[in-house]
């Protein structure tokens, strides 16, 4: 059974149930399969810096390496800002009923990426935020799916129907580079017409 995202509105605490919407289900898929000569199904392997060994699906995988090259495991580190201040790590939202105590603007939403959209079923009880999703409300706040280090931002909105739908995203990062550059033109540089280091002298060539 799929997990209940809570939302506290005001004083009251609703529980929506929620499915993840991708191209898939809008838009369907093909999937191919590569096969040999035989017919028989193709597997991902992978080419060995030797140049002859191959290794197949679960053969290989990453390890984490210390400043010595020696193995590290995951449970020793210890995650930090550019800084050096520690990063606190964020529980799940679906651990505890998140407060819808803050609204953004529809410029705010459009100001990040959306990655994942998903559909929400309200339950009995939540008339009132949805009559204030229909006039246009949007209510943001950080959300972590299982919990992390960098939480993604929720938007919970309504489309023309009314349906409530959650939005996760990250702020778009715009990279200003420059205006156009004007450059000014010397006038009586432009009109000196007695240089004569561009005359062309025939005889020379």
């Amino acid at each position: 059974m799929a997990r209940a995202l809570g939302f506290r509105h005001g004083s009251v605490e609703l529980a929506f149930s929620l499915e993840k919407l991708d191209r898939k289900k809008l838009y369907g898929f093909v999937d191919s399969e590569a096969t040999d000569a035989e017919g028989r199904p193709c597997e991902l392997a992978v080419l060995a810096s030797d140049g002859r060994t191959l290794v197949g699906r679960g053969g290989s995988s990453l390890l984490m390496l210390n400043a010595d090259g020696q193995y590290c495991p995951r449970e020793e580190l210890s995650p930090v800002r550019e800084s050096g201040e520690p990063v606190t790590r964020v529980p799940s939202s679906f651990d505890a009923p998140i407060a819808l105590d803050r609204r953004a603007s529809i410029d705010e939403l459009l100001s990040h990426n959306i990655k994942s959209v998903y559909l929400l079923t309200p339950p009995m009880g939540a008339d009132e935020l949805l009559k204030e999703l229909r006039q246009g409300f949007i209510y943001t706040f950080p959300f972590s799916y299982r919990g992390g280090l960098d939480p993604d931002v929720g938007f919970l909105v309504a489309n023309g129907e009314g349906a409530p739908f959650l939005l996760l995203g990250k702020p778009t990062q715009f990279q200003f580079v420059s205006l156009a550059q004007e450059a000014a033109v010397d006038e009586e540089t432009a009109l000196d017409t007695d240089d004569e280091s561009d005359d062309m002298d025939f005889a020379m060539m």
